[in-house]
Order: structure tokens, then C-alpha cells, then sequence
């Protein structure tokens, strides 16, 4: 970390001089025009200073995300607190769970597929304009002329099996 006490820098108006601290305590005033000084060597000081407290901040600001602000006293890793270093797609838990899932879901799929294979073909087009066409059962019974007692019958049938 940077060695700087300074967390602010000198306001404009106030850089006529350059005053050295140390501790908190005003240590010397550097004047121009006295033993050789300059403007210009105050002017210098002065930019020194800035730099120094804008990489204290720098500092400050990257260390939010560092590594090392993320392990406690005992060097072991914070890091699941911090959303930067968090990675939460590598948890070995949540991988077996997305696994599960898949496979469950290919199952369900293969059952589906199985099922929709021993379907009528009139069983196969409610089943169709039910669910991938979005239809109320009025409307398939509507389209086929039948009551929607008919269709929900139908449907009942198709579930059942």
C-alpha cells in the first residue's frame, strides 16, 4: 500500500506554500523566494502529493476486489461473499443438481414421446391444438363441431392413459 498519511489534497488557493506534516503535526513551511525556492519546486511538491493521495485511492478502490480483502485472519477464502470472486457455476452441488434435472427432464421427454406415439390420430390433434396451438377446449369443440363436455371427455381419456 501506498505510504501515505494524506488522504486529500491541497485546494488550489492554498498552494502559494508547501507545509510538510508529519505524525498529524506541522512539521516546516517551504516559502518561495526563501533558500533558492522556487514556485516551480512548490508546484512540483505539490503534484507529488496529488499523485501520491490519487493512488492511495486507486488503492483503495481496487482493494475492494482484491483477492487477499477476501480471506479472513486464519488465511482461509471469503470469497463466496464477494460477487466478484464468487464463482457459483463452478459449486460441484449445483452441477449435480443441473445433471439431475437434465436427466429427469430426458426422461419426462422420452415418456412424452412414448405416450404421444400411442395416441389416436384425433387424440393427437386435441392433444396439438390444446397445447402447442394454446386453444380452449370451446374452441377445439367449436372446430370439430362437438360440445366442450366432448373435449374435456377426450382430454380426461388422453391423461388417464
Amino acid at each position: 500500500m501506498p505510504n501515505n498519511d494524506k488522504k486529500v489534497q491541497t485546494s488550489q488557493k492554498n498552494r502559494e506554500s508547501y507545509i510538510y506534516y508529519s505524525g498529524g503535526k506541522k512539521i516546516a513551511t517551504i516559502v518561495p523566494g526563501e533558500n533558492g525556492v522556487t514556485e516551480v519546486n512548490i508546484e512540483y511538491l505539490h503534484s507529488e502529493d496529488d499523485q501520491e493521495v490519487d493512488e492511495g485511492r486507486r488503492y483503495d478502490y481496487r482493494i475492494a476486489c482484491n483477492l487477499e480483502s477476501y480471506v479472513d485472519e486464519n488465511g482461509d477464502s471469503k470469497a463466496e461473499h464477494n460477487k466478484h470472486l464468487a464463482d457459483w457455476d463452478a459449486d460441484p452441488f449445483n452441477e449435480i443438481l443441473e445433471m439431475e434435472n437434465y436427466e429427469e427432464k430426458q426422461k419426462l421427454i422420452e415418456q412424452l414421446h412414448k405416450a404421444m406415439g400411442q395416441l389416436t390420430d384425433k387424440q393427437f390433434r386435441t392433444i396439438q391444438k390444446k397445447f402447442y396451438e394454446q386453444k380452449t377446449n370451446v374452441e377445439i369443440a367449436a372446430e370439430e363441431d362437438v360440445t366442450e363436455a366432448a373435449i374435456r371427455n377426450r382430454l380426461n381419456k388422453i391423461y388417464e392413459d
